[in-house]
């Protein structure tokens, strides 16, 4: 597992920022806003039941990590929600690059390998359980930190998966078999036609 440095973070691309958010001995925070791109610019500033009302979903391909950083102490989620968007609005990071935390971005959260994002909606925030899981982008961060492949879920590192039992065929079973090939080398023996062979006897 990389050890990032949370003041340089910011500085990266894409990649790198998710790979920081999903990956860190901590528990961390993103900010993801839409791209600026002609595909997004109609769901820029648009409220989650407008969004809804024309048909569209939040998509984690439309979006870009802005902002990465390690999750101080908070009460509850939505008192920690509030005060991410007033930190985004009135005392911008030195080293946030995105517009003020406004509707149609995304908080995502990591708290004990779980992930949750939350649409910021013109009032509140909605929570969107499949934002992230139509591709399981902890894939990658699980595949590096998990104890198991079988294990790829979306949580990251909790645990082997059961065992599977094994169960072999008795070995009578596999001595018939061999009995069978044996019969058939044996001189006398006719093999079977080919399919589509014409049977001539």
């Amino acid at each position: 597992m990389k050890i990032f440095k949370w003041d340089e973070i910011n500085g990266q691309d894409q990649d790198v920022k998710m790979e920081a958010f999903l990956t860190a001995i901590n528990d961390t925070y993103a900010i993801l806003q839409l791209k600026d791109e002609e595909e997004t610019r109609p769901m820029h500033f648009v409220s989650y039941a407008a969004l809804q009302k024309s048909g569209d979903t939040p998509d984690i391909d439309h979006y870009e990590v802005v902002y990465v950083a390690p999750l101080l102490p908070y009460k509850d989620q939505n008192t920690l929600l509030d005060e991410i968007y007033e930190k985004f609005n009135i005392a911008h990071p030195a080293d946030f690059r995105g517009h003020s935390l406004s509707v149609s971005d995304i908080v995502a959260i990591r708290t004990n390998g779980q992930v949750s994002c939350h649409y910021v909606d013109s009032i509140g925030f909605v929570t969107l359980p499949e934002f992230l899981k139509p591709k399981n982008y902890l894939k990658n961060a699980e595949m590096a930190m998990e104890d198991d492949y079988g294990m790829i879920d979306g949580i990251i590192n909790n645990g082997k998966a059961p065992a599977m039992e094994v169960t072999e065929k008795p070995k009578e079973e596999r001595e018939s078999i061999l009995e069978k090939l044996k019969a058939a080398k044996e001189p006398g023996h006719k093999p079977p036609a080919w399919f589509g062979e014409r049977n001539l006897e």
